[in-house]
């Protein structure tokens, strides 16, 4: 082939190949400019997801002037490689096995580890997880002095900022995720109050699982724009993160402390089922103290469930049960308040009566022949109640009941309330009435009783109980106050004076283990026996002991309700006097020292 041949072919070639890369530049830049520029986006964006901090429950100490946190999350790492970018993976190996106090062996075997194709993963399990920040500081620390002695590379400082997302990306194939820890400093103390945060990330039973949505808060996006090193260099937030909300509880620290303490020490001396202790404020309804024995460890949860689920419910609000004889003051009232009786009226009762051929008798088995209707409530005549009972009738007992709320919830903010159960005034008889009187036949929760004794205390005015001091919207916003909830009049304000001033002769006459020297403390006691709910009837040598009460009584500051189930009755008898008395008058002491009442030198 001659030259001028050549010439010609190689400038045809070279026409050709301009033609080509001439094409294939136009379809880059403008038929495929917009899949390119697609690409190289995602190539330098990333959306991340900001995972929220679960807000915060604190309880007061009204000694110290300041609030302590019962439940908070812990900002906890995890560690994790994408093993195909690992570069030196022995060597880098042997360093995170000894970060991470884990098994080289095994941290290498993930970073060799191939799919199906022969190449290495992409993705693998975490090597270490609930890491601290000053963990990952380290790691971080010991990582770059590595990366420099092998490839004289320089050091990588990663953002912990929080509206980066929870993926924390470093360096060589090494990245951590930030999550959050649900822990409860103070062990077993309120733990059914509480509840806890399952592995779902979902608030189970009491305070975590009734604002379970406002502490839980929402994950929000964020698109990040980063630079070849992966540095960011621009960031939009696409969807808001918040952070759930603080709940400030009305439970004071010192005083739930001294009830759990005394509760626990009285059920085990007494060789009881369990038991619960309420102390509310009858003025405001805050619950200040909420106990219950046996309780549990909400940090560990997973263990309880293994050995009883039912730890978990919280008899105080949960719980079912006949109140006996601290249901006559609520009935007696209801007989003062419609002018049917006076503290001062007196009758002769018998030892029994018999109502439609059911015979009802005085505890003790006795007549107490005369007695005014303060001395009924001195000496809990089961027999003068049915006579009390009687002159207030059917329908005006039950509006009673229906006002003091028995037989609904008292809607107190805790999961699991239960409603108690009154007879529907339709299936009433004079039996019904009857026992009703003296706290048989109708089944309370110890809230519900409670509640209804704040009428008594707060001169006629019923209050809803709630948990909830205050609420912060976030960390920045201000507390925003609960305010008490007021129901309706429930007796007159004479009327809640005059039995205040019967209960104090109950425990002056009768119940003075009760009392505190120097302050006129008023309640009642109940020895309850305790329904079969197999055969019917009730069970042989089971009771319930109960005492409620209050203090001051010229100006409540707290109503208390102590309960201790099912004693052993060979150790501590039948009644109530040797229980629930005697733990009701240590709380009391300490209640009225710790608010530092004056005494009323009764």
């Amino acid at each position: 082939m001659s030259t001028r041949a050549r010439i010609g072919l190689l400038i045809g070639a070279l026409f050709i190949l301009a033609v080509i890369l001439v094409g294939r530049t136009f379809q880059i830049t403008v038929l495929q400019h917009s899949n390119f520029v697609a690409l190289a986006k995602k190539q330098q964006d990333t959306l991340r997801a900001i995972q929220p901090k679960r807000g915060t429950i604190y309880v007061q100490d009204a000694a110290a002037g300041t609030t302590i946190a019962a439940a908070e999350s812990l900002e906890i790492f995890s560690l994790s490689v994408t093993p195909r970018d690992v570069l030196n993976k022995p060597e880098f190996a042997h360093l995170l096995a000894s970060l991470t106090n884990t098994d080289e062996a095994s941290i290498l075997a993930t970073l060799q580890k191939k799919n199906a194709q022969g190449n290495i993963v992409a993705y693998a399990d975490p090597l270490a997880t609930n890491l601290s920040k000053d963990q990952v500081q380290n790691i971080i620390t010991q990582v770059n002095a590595l990366r420099k002695q092998l490839s004289k590379s320089s050091p990588v400082v990663p953002s912990f900022d929080p509206t980066q997302g929870n993926t924390i990306y470093f360096t060589n194939g090494i990245f951590f995720t930030r999550s959050y820890k649900r822990v409860y400093p103070e062990g077993n103390f309120l733990g059914q109050t509480l509840g806890f945060v399952n592995d779902k990330d979902q608030g189970q039973y009491g305070i975590e699982g009734q604002y379970d949505t406002e502490l839980k808060g929402y994950a929000g996006q964020v698109q990040l724009e980063r630079d070849s090193q992966g540095s960011v260099l621009a960031q939009q937030e696409v969807v808001q993160e918040k952070d759930g909300s603080n709940y400030q509880l009305s439970i004071d620290r010192n005083i739930q402390y001294d009830a759990e303490q005394e509760l626990a020490a009285e059920v085990q001396k007494d060789e009881a089922v369990g038991g619960s202790v309420i102390i509310m404020d009858p003025k405001t309804g805050e619950i200040r103290a909420l106990a219950n024995y046996p309780s549990y460890d909400p940090n560990d949860f997973r263990n309880v469930g293994k050995q009883s689920i039912n730890l978990f419910t919280n008899p105080a609000v949960s719980s079912n049960w006949e109140p006996g004889s601290i249901f006559k003051p609520v009935v007696m009232a209801a007989a003062i308040d419609q002018g049917l009786v006076t503290p001062d009226t007196s009758n002769t009762f018998d030892e029994s009566v018999t109502v439609n051929g059911y015979k009802i008798e005085t505890a003790l088995r006795r007549s107490y022949g005369t007695e005014t209707m303060t001395k009924v409530l001195v000496n809990s005549d089961n027999v003068a109640m049915v006579w009390v009972g009687n002159k207030l009738g059917n329908q005006t007992l039950s509006d009673y009941l229906k006002m003091y709320g028995f037989g609904s919830q008292t809607g107190i903010d805790l999961t699991g309330e239960a409603s108690g159960r009154v007879v529907p005034l339709s299936q009433w008889g004079d039996v019904q009435r009857a026992t009703t009187t003296f706290g048989q036949g109708i089944s309370v929760t110890p809230i519900q009783i409670l509640t209804a004794y704040s009428a008594i205390a707060n001169d006629g005015k019923e209050v809803m109980p709630h948990m909830v001091h205050a609420v912060q919207q976030d960390d920045s916003s201000p507390w925003q106050l609960v305010q008490p909830t007021h129901s309706q009049q429930i007796i007159k304000p004479e009327t809640a004076a005059q039995v205040r001033d019967m209960l104090v002769q109950v425990v002056a006459t009768n119940h003075t283990r009760a009392g505190v020297p120097g302050y006129k403390v008023g309640g009642k006691t109940g020895t309850a026996q305790v329904p079969d709910s197999v055969n019917g009837g009730y069970l042989p040598d089971a009771y319930n002991h109960s005492f409620i009460g209050m203090g001051p009584t010229d100006d409540p500051k707290f109503i208390m309700l102590v309960k201790i189930d099912q004693p052993n009755l060979a150790k501590v008898g039948m009644y109530a006097e040797s229980t629930a008395v005697p733990l009701f008058g240590r709380i009391a002491q300490y209640l009225l020292h710790y608010y530092q009442i004056p005494p009323t030198n009764q």
